[in-house]
């Protein structure tokens, strides 16, 4: 793959945007069958975007920044407590970016890569919660209830998205 620096950066916003509102309108669709008492699924579509752009534009200097504005804007609307995502998905990101020269791009090592980025967003928003004692779940019922649920559910979602978005990228740092 070529790594040229990355001058569309514009691109990544426009992506991340529809991502984070892709997230709300999955959610908003699915939400008869996926928001249940007994376990909650909830789309990471853009954190999904976020692990596409980390593993597939090579050097996108402003990527950080991205997941810092889109990490604020997601939790205005989505999470209710300011501040959690706009930590996470920065440093998720950023531990995925540095990973890239060892990730092969193929799908089973993206969707390994995207099932490590679930699991630990899930875990740091669920220690943010208890350092802040907004929640008294247990750990069991976090991985039963809503790590289960969600991960299965991406991993549908990524089945779907990952062809046209990965290519959608590779043609764009081609360009």
């Amino acid at each position: 793959m070529n790594d040229k620096p990355f001058t569309k950066h514009w691109v990544a916003f426009v992506y991340l945007l529809v991502a984070m509102m892709l997230d709300g309108g999955v959610t908003h669709i699915l939400s008869n069958w996926t928001m249940k008492p007994q376990g909650t699924a909830v789309p990471q579509i853009t954190l999904f975007a976020l692990v596409l752009i980390a593993l597939f534009v090579p050097r996108e200097s402003w990527l950080i920044i991205w997941a810092v504005v889109f990490g604020f804007i997601f939790d205005m609307y989505f999470s209710g407590l300011i501040g959690i995502y706009t930590m996470i998905f920065p440093l998720i990101t950023y531990v995925v970016a540095k990973s890239r020269p060892y990730v092969p791009r193929t799908w089973p090592f993206v969707l390994a890569v995207f099932i490590i980025a679930q699991t630990a967003r899930m875990f740091l928003d669920y220690a943010v919660a208890m350092v802040l004692n907004a929640t008294h779940i247990g750990l069991l019922d976090v991985i039963t209830q809503h790590l289960a649920p969600g991960l299965t559910l991406n991993m549908v979602l990524f089945a779907i998205l990952y062809y046209p978005c990965s290519r959608l990228l590779v043609k764009l740092t081609r360009d």
